[in-house]
């Protein structure tokens, strides 16, 4: 009787869990800082909307991002990452009723690179770097399926852009990152095999994941409108599963230069 009511609990459990289709990547912003010439520093404030449309609340997730050349041709990048986030993940047993979900975590990424302005306008650059960060998920209803994930990241980001002045400029480029989550605890240990396909061990396996953007910057010399656009995908199996691959980010970045006070070469 034991045996079947242990199994009953275990089947009921996988049904839950699969049902919910729980996250365990959301999507973020890449430091993308168009450095030009030695002096330079920058920092950037944005905020992103994560949350499902039909979620219980609407908070904002706060991105820090800094970068400056301490030389010519060298660039140096930080970055803060948070995660707040409710969800709407749906409950096999009922099919009216929906679990409030909440995501919280946070990352810090820190890089070096090197930067070559040519031409007129343009400009290459391409950073490299590692990032430590955490993830939690808990159910608010409290049933099942809570989690909290470690996990640590080694990236490298070639762009390539152009700019007008100090008034705008704009880069795209890709971030090719490598992830591994190097501890992953859980109330539900079936959840250790619900974000990959075909199925693994989450702790098992690195992942790489591609992050094409688009940046933007407009305004005029220490302050400007910043928008990034772009997207997290899952490039090897097995797939890391990541259902909402797109983002967006709004924000500001202030930055000093020494071309200000010289005037632009």
């Amino acid at each position: 009787m034991r045996k079947q009511l242990l199994l009953a609990g275990i089947f009921i459990s996988v049904l839950f869990i699969t049902s919910c289709a729980p996250k365990i990547y959301l999507p973020d912003r890449t430091n993308a800082p168009m450095l030009r010439e030695a002096g330079e520093v920058k920092l950037t404030s944005s905020l992103k909307i994560q949350n499902d449309v039909n979620a219980p609340r609407t908070v904002f997730s706060p991105s820090l991002d800094f970068a400056a050349s301490p030389v010519q041709g060298l660039g140096i990048i930080a970055s803060y990452r948070s995660t707040n986030r409710y969800s709407e993940e749906g409950d096999y047993l009922d099919l009216g009723y929906q679990d409030s979900i909440r995501y919280s975590g946070r990352r810090f990424e820190f890089g070096a690179g090197y930067y070559l302005p040519f031409g007129n306008r343009g400009l290459f650059d391409i950073y490299g770097g590692v990032g430590f960060g955490k993830l939690q998920r808990i159910n608010l209803q409290h049933y099942y399926g809570n989690y909290d994930a470690k996990y640590f990241q080694i990236f490298l980001q070639p762009s390539i852009g152009f700019f007008a002045g100090e008034v705008f400029d704009m880069s795209g480029g890709v971030k090719i990152n490598f992830h591994r989550y190097s501890d992953f605890k859980t109330d539900t240990i079936v959840l250790r095999y619900e974000f990959t396909d075909p199925q693994t061990d989450i702790e098992d396996q690195s992942y790489l994941l591609l992050g094409p953007f688009m940046n933007l910057n407009v305004g005029y010399k220490y302050a400007k409108f910043n928008l990034q656009f772009g997207a997290n995908f899952s490039a090897t199996k097995p797939y890391l599963k990541i259902e909402s691959p797109l983002y967006l980010s709004l924000g500001l970045t202030l930055g000093i230069a020494p071309r200000f006070w010289k005037g632009e070469k």
